[in-house]
């Protein structure tokens, strides 16, 4: 496989994985057209669908799918049975799909089995088991020219006619499956396996995907937004003023204690100098001592013996 085509299902598969929900292994329903192409062009079967769908793989075949095989195939006279056919691959590499349309469990169309896996509800389109359909075109019938006289009507043989329906329904196949959203499809296709491009239906349900992370993730930006502006205007409610700007509030218990033991304090030193307590004030405070000034009388004379006569101490008020 080239590289260009490579890489292109590589990113249309991530595609999937991202707006579907597909996970490796890949579930593959395999139909008959597409055993049969792939034994005729000599390819692997999980080599190719491995190359295709760039990842591993686990194939299903269905059990009607597997009734369509075996209805032409011919009975083995020794075991009675019916002789498998070589382009059906061995239970080991294609296991069967059990699937049961109806109480008796017999099966029905090989197209309507399939589209039924892909979307069991009819009434909502949606591929629940993440399944991939890998289908194909069968080959295209021989008319044969013999035996047919020119300028009649030439009639088909009922052989070529079943080949050209068989044609028909894959086609129809194919359409049921492109409008069921999410289903990936692969066909092959002149030796080469080919990843469909996605359909319309599964375009629109990935663009709607896309929206709405794109939404998502601009709730998340504005909501971070609005969070950090709400930060803010806290941050800025319990903001205190400058304590360097602030005035000290004053301390009144150490200061009353202070202001009593500084009057202890002077009550006993003048206990120590024999100094008479100081009287209180109205307001409880000491009054401070009178000073005391020596005055001499003026009438008085010196007596006799020249001694002068006794100071009168005059306290002043």
């Amino acid at each position: 496989m080239r590289a260009k085509r490579s890489k292109k299902y590589r990113k249309l598969m991530h595609q999937y994985e991202l707006a579907f929900g597909f996970r490796e292994p890949y579930q593959v329903l395999v139909d008959s057209n597409l055993l049969r192409a792939v034994h005729s062009f000599k390819m692997d079967l999980l080599p190719a669908l491995e190359r295709t769908l760039q990842g591993q793989v686990k194939p299903l075949l269905t059990k009607c799918s597997l009734a369509a095989i075996m209805a032409n195939q011919p009975v083995n006279p020794r075991t009675n049975n019916q002789v498998r056919p070589d382009f059906l691959p061995p239970p080991t590499t294609l296991p069967l799909r059990h699937c049961s349309h109806n109480e008796d469990s017999t099966p029905i169309d090989e197209a309507e089995c399939l589209l039924s896996l892909l979307s069991p509800l009819a009434d909502v389109k949606r591929n629940k088991e993440h399944y991939i359909l890998a289908t194909a075109d069968p080959p295209m019938p021989k008319e044969s020219n013999s035996g047919q006289e020119a300028g009649r009507k030439r009639k088909r043989d009922p052989a070529v006619e079943e080949g050209f329906q068989a044609i028909r329904r894959a086609q129809a196949l194919r359409r049921g499956a492109r409008s069921i959203p999410g289903v990936p499809i692969v066909y092959v296709k002149r030796s080469v396996m080919i990843l469909e491009p996605m359909s319309s239906p599964s375009e629109g349900i990935r663009e709607g995907v896309e929206q709405d992370k794109f939404r998502v993730g601009l709730n998340k930006d504005a909501g971070k937004k609005a969070e950090g502006e709400n930060r803010k205007k806290r941050e800025v409610k319990k903001k205190e003023p400058n304590p360097l700007s602030v005035k000290k509030p004053k301390k009144r218990s150490t200061d009353e204690g202070g202001a009593k033991r500084k009057d202890v304090n002077r009550a006993e030193a003048r206990e120590k100098n024999g100094d008479e307590p100081e009287r209180a004030t109205e307001d409880g405070e000491g009054a401070p001592k009178a000073k005391r000034r020596r005055r001499h009388h003026k009438g008085a004379k010196p007596t006799e013996g020249g001694e002068e006569p006794a100071s009168i101490d005059i306290a002043e008020d």
